[in-house]
């Protein structure tokens, strides 16, 4: 069955935020009479107030449409570690506890309560499994014909089909301040942009929008053809939350050589917080 590619920036629990998204998405696809290929970036968790149930919707998500994945984010990476080792650095955790937004997860899970660190993982496991399947069946990278899927970047100096796990989860000046050829058209998160919309760039495009902070979640569609992209926002305003869709309106990715231009070239437009269409009458109260 054909099929849109939504792939969708982190979320840092921010369950109000995706839940609309997801509502969105089907719609969106419905409309095209395809199915959705969900791809999450990583970063589901920590920071914002609602990891567990935004994990809740990722594994609904995952489990309604099969072709979807989660890319494994590094921030998914140091719970998992600490959620499965036999034994864990106190001041390895410590320091995501209290300076990477692990507290607001561990108070999501009902996990501050446990006796310990050994108790806590041991409820973890026992009362979501679902969870924990996800996390460990959750990939470094998604490659398709033009465009790959990651969370941080990629190493440039690199074959797409050799990084480094680290390089996928963590890198950002080498691969950010690149200004060369690739072989894929990179769609990553992990560094939020500096206004709050996608950063569309010749060879990447970052959708990292800072849902935590700017109450802005984004997703990039891709149409199997791969023309046509457009991207989804979920944005909250106060205590509603707006659903809009923008059409990429250039052919920036779809040129009949079918290989991507340089942003400088012509008349394109390097941002995308332009041009907004409001399709999706939909408003949330949290």
């Amino acid at each position: 069955m054909p099929h849109i590619t939504y792939a969708i920036g982190d979320i840092h629990g921010r369950a109000d935020l995706l839940e609309p998204l997801l509502f969105a998405i089907e719609d969106d696809a419905s409309a095209s009479r395809v199915e959705p290929r969900v791809l999450f970036l990583g970063d589901i968790i920590d920071r914002g107030p609602s990891s567990r149930e935004a994990m809740d919707l990722v594994c609904d998500a995952l489990a309604r449409w099969p072709r979807s994945r989660l890319i494994r984010g590094n921030h998914d990476s140091y719970f998992l570690d600490f959620m499965t080792a036999d034994l864990v650095d106190d001041d390895r955790f410590g320091k995501w506890l209290m300076r990477l937004g692990g507290y607001q997860t561990m108070e999501s899970y009902g996990l501050l309560s446990a006796r310990n660190i050994r108790h806590a993982t041991e409820s973890f496991r026992t009362i979501h499994p679902r969870h924990l399947e996800a996390f460990e069946n959750s990939c470094r990278i998604v490659v398709d014909d033009r465009f790959a899927f990651v969370h941080a970047g990629i190493d440039p100096l690199r074959p797409i089909d050799d990084q480094d796990p680290k390089d996928l989860m963590l890198i950002r000046e080498r691969f950010l301040g690149y200004d060369g050829h690739l072989s894929h058209v990179i769609v990553h998160g992990h560094t939020p942009t500096s206004d709050n919309f996608p950063d569309v760039r010749a060879w990447r495009i970052a959708i990292d929008t800072g849902a935590y902070a700017s109450g802005r979640l984004s997703c990039l569609a891709i149409p199997e053809d791969e023309r046509n992209l457009h991207f989804l926002f979920a944005t909250a305003f106060g205590r509603n939350i707006e659903v809009t869709r923008e059409t990429q309106t250039d052919d920036r990715f779809c040129t009949p050589q079918g290989e991507v231009p340089s942003p400088h070239s012509g008349n394109h437009e390097l941002r995308c917080g332009i041009g907004w269409e409001l399709v999706l009458d939909r408003y949330f109260t949290t």
